[in-house]
């Protein structure tokens, strides 16, 4: 299995009841995308925090399906884009897992580098019956918001108006893609720059390219790519 690698995104959730970003239920159909942007953080701290608070509380409880545990024992290199920790709840082995979008479990300091630097957010302990002064203080953020470049906090999620850096163990990322033989996508819309890139790597180096969705996105279509219109769950106990 060390030449595949499984790309996961949103909808290998769904059976979770986590409810993926985009669709007719999506998040991104309740919020803006502008609000998971470093601008907003930076400039209306208590609406993005309580906002991705929310997100936490909406799947916290969650546990990892069939899909999530099939890929944890089969020890598959996974990158994964969701930030809603299910493939480490799985006890998916640490060092076949890149989560290229960032845990919501934990938080880091504005200028961290290393992932090692990375502390545990502890979303579950923030007090809601005075929700903005208990976020500004679990992220040391002053009175009126006042961020502090040195000491606030943030969560560890990728940004819109961020970039990809050693934080999501990008380069790691990119290697193992070049070493795969095999690239399989699972419930993924395809819509971010990473899983293009991705997918232009796999076509452009002659491997073998799986795209598992009941709704693949269009962008899939290539004579290259084999699609499988199914679950990831039916998929994964045929496959691994």
């Amino acid at each position: 299995m060390n030449n595949i690698v499984v790309i996961t995104g949103a909808g290998i959730s769904v059976e979770s009841g986590i409810q993926p970003f985009r669709g007719a239920k999506g998040i991104w159909e309740e919020n803006p995308m502008e609000m998971a942007t470093y601008h907003k953080y930076s400039n209306d701290p208590a609406h993005f925090l309580t906002w991705y608070y929310n997100r936490f509380i909406s799947c916290k409880d969650a546990l990892p399906n069939a899909t999530h545990a099939k890929l944890a024992s089969s020890n598959i290199r996974v990158i994964t884009q969701n930030i809603d920790n299910l493939h480490v709840k799985a006890n998916h082995n640490k060092d076949r897992l890149i989560e290229i979008h960032g845990n919501l479990n934990y938080k880091r300091r504005i200028g961290a580098e290393h992932i090692d630097e990375l502390e545990l957010a502890n979303w579950d302990k923030i007090g809601e019956s005075n929700l903005e002064t208990s976020l500004f203080d679990f992220f040391k953020i002053g009175k009126g918001g006042v961020i502090d470049e040195k000491k606030s906090y943030r969560p560890h999620v990728l940004l819109f108006d961020e970039f990809y850096t050693e934080l999501y163990q990008y380069e790691k990322a990119i290697a193992w893609l070049l070493e795969a033989e095999t690239i399989i996508f699972m419930g993924t819309s395809n819509s971010v720059g990473f899983t293009s890139g991705a997918l232009q790597m796999g076509v452009n180096n002659g491997k073998q390219i799986i795209v598992v969705d009941p709704n693949p996105s269009q962008s899939f279509q290539h004579p290259q790519v084999e699609i499988y219109e199914e679950l990831a769950t039916v998929f994964c106990e045929r496959f691994f």
